[in-house]
């Protein structure tokens, strides 16, 4: 499924320490395990996700990311 994705935006996450023993990794060695073979934009620290101030993506619409500047512009208008 992850070879059909165009860009990837990952958001914020606390309390993300890796489990312990064999094969613990933390997220951010799991992200780029995952992400970086893909070879398409990709960045993490946005601010939507399970976090106290974030903002709220709608899903289904066309967006533009910059993976360099950390930005997400939506293409299309959320609400008609």
């Amino acid at each position: 499924m992850l070879r059909r994705v165009k860009g990837v935006v990952f958001g914020r996450c606390t309390d993300r320490k890796p489990g312990e023993g064999y094969g613990a990794l933390t997220l951010d060695e799991v992200l780029d395990d995952h992400l970086k073979p893909l070879g398409v934009p990709a960045f993490r620290g946005a601010m939507i996700g399970h976090i106290d101030q974030q903002f709220t993506l709608p899903v289904g619409l066309e967006v533009e990311i910059d993976a360099g500047a950390g930005t997400i512009r939506l293409l299309e208008p959320a609400v008609l």
